[in-house]
């Protein structure tokens, strides 16, 4: 094995990892865990900071779909406290009770898989919403009670008190937000780790490291990932910056590396607001096949994968079939995912006719394997971060037609030599597009191999070594505690 990262306590921070959840990150996510143990000899810890009581059934069931192994480790906040809650109570604060309303319970308490209590809700006496969770112990005893948050998309931020029960029952102190939260479970977590190691923490998404980035430690590195683009509509470089985003570039100075999963996304943020120089760009990473048998191929079949909502515009790719199955009668669409919009969308494929034409298969763990059958992907997404699937197919030597979206087609694409690359929005031109490849074999014969082998360029072992360069370099600076930004200079 070539490449060796140095050597440190490894962690991948992510606020949840389940099955169905979360869609191509959380397969990134967890893709990437893969990479750091089967090409550079690390096994991290898996670190989850939702209240879910069952990751033991989570492990098990992406083990069965092959993204998780019997090596990976995973821990969660709740169940760590549930478990051992001395560590909660070693930092709430006393003298500071919750201001919660009068509550009632809401029945029952709700059981873990194996059959034990782990939460009880209550209800706001006057109004009969939610005014509360109360977390159970293993034996049942009360150990955190959160307020329930509602009204505001960064709930992560809210300025409530989280109560810390004693060993009674009895409330013994509290944590000034989930900030306190995350960062007492986190201290906990690194604690208990391998002493006299370094540790590196990976955040995946932007909650998780917004609430981690006042992290104390010298020995503690932490480096934040990019999945998603960080602008609203029309989301172009200099477009309003979606909300939630905002307040995360207001961390980016304290991080000890942010890594872009595009060079596009890195420069439009620097372009923004300026150069920083703690910006990394690792795009995502793909296990290359063997081409499959082109026998096997179906010159009909057009698949999408993904969740069935509406940044994904796949009714778009519907109205595009529409245009081509004029011409190619036999062309077909098989849409693997669930989501919001399945409904809206199975009206629009009734109305269009095409209920011979178009076929929803749901959301199924192994859907990446039709394309080794399918003679295209399309992605009619609004954004992206940067598109895992595409790498999926191009490694399955599947074309992808794609709209020029940011982030990630273009630098995943060379038009006309792997796939197809059209104008934003323009389904006219999609159709023609895939009209192009469905029933033409012989460019189909073309695109195939061409797609297959540019896949090699984005091969784990070249983003892992890239990894390995950032830990190398973070690790021998000092840790970076730097001043909150104010990325100000345009409109959010």
């Amino acid at each position: 094995m070539g490449i060796r990262f140095p050597e440190a306590n490894y962690f991948i921070a992510s606020s949840r990892l389940r099955p169905g959840l979360d869609g191509g990150y959380t397969v990134s996510a967890l893709r990437r865990a893969q990479q750091f143990a089967e090409h550079a000899g690390v096994n991290p810890v898996l670190l989850t900071f939702d209240f879910w009581p069952d990751y033991d059934r989570v492990v098990e069931e992406f083990s069965a779909a092959g993204l998780m192994s019997g090596q990976t480790v995973v821990r969660n906040l709740l169940q760590d406290a549930r478990k051992n809650p001395a560590f909660l109570r070693e930092r709430a604060v006393a003298g500071k009770p919750s201001p919660l309303p009068t509550a009632r319970l809401a029945g029952e308490a709700d059981l873990d898989a194996q059959g034990r209590p782990w939460r009880i809700i209550a209800m706001d006496a006057e109004t009969g919403t939610i005014a509360h969770t109360d977390f159970l112990d293993l034996e049942g005893r009360p150990v955190l009670r959160v307020p329930y948050v509602t009204g505001r998309a960064d709930w992560h931020r809210a300025p409530i008190l989280i109560t810390v029960f004693g060993e009674d029952g009895s409330p013994l102190g509290s944590l000034e937000g989930f900030s306190a939260l995350y960062l007492a479970w986190m201290q906990h977590v690194i604690d208990t780790s391998t002493p006299g190691l370094a540790s590196v923490v990976v955040c995946e998404s932007r909650q998780v490291g917004e609430l981690l980035a006042d992290l104390p430690g010298d020995d503690v590195r932490l480096v934040h990932t990019v999945h998603s683009a960080h602008t609203s509509a029309p989301y172009q470089w200099d477009s309003p910056v979606d909300g939630l985003w905002a307040s995360w570039l207001d961390e980016i100075d304290r991080f000890d590396a942010v890594i872009w999963l595009t060079d596009a996304q890195r420069r439009a943020v620097e372009k923004r607001f300026g150069a920083h120089d703690n910006f990394w760009v690792v795009p995502h990473a793909v296990d290359v096949e063997a081409l499959p048998d082109p026998e096997g191929r179906d010159p009909n079949l057009v698949v999408m994968i993904g969740r069935l909502a509406a940044l994904k515009r796949l009714d778009q790719a519907i109205a595009a079939l529409a245009i081509v199955v004029r011409d190619t009668p036999a062309a077909r669409l098989v849409l693997y995912g669930d989501g919001p919009d399945e409904g809206r969308l199975r009206g629009l494929v009734a109305a269009s006719g095409l209920a011979d034409a178009v076929e929803f298969r749901g959301h199924r763990p192994d859907a990446v394997e039709s394309l080794n059958q399918a003679a295209a992907l399309i992605l009619t997404s609004t954004y992206e971060g940067q598109g895992l699937v595409v790498l999926e197919a191009l490694a399955r030597g599947c074309p992808v037609v794609s709209y020029d979206i940011n982030y990630g087609p273009s630098e995943m694409l060379v038009d006309g030599e792997n796939g197809i690359l059209v104008a934003n929005g323009d389904i006219r031109a999609l159709a023609d597009a895939v009209g192009s490849i469905l029933g033409h074999p012989e460019r189909l014969a073309v695109l195939s191999p061409a797609a297959h082998e540019s896949s090699r360029r984005h091969a784990p072992e070249t983003s892992m070594s890239r990894m390995a360069e950032i830990f190398e370099t973070v690790l021998s600076r000092p840790r970076r505690y730097g001043a909150r930004s104010s990325p100000d200079a345009s409109p959010r």
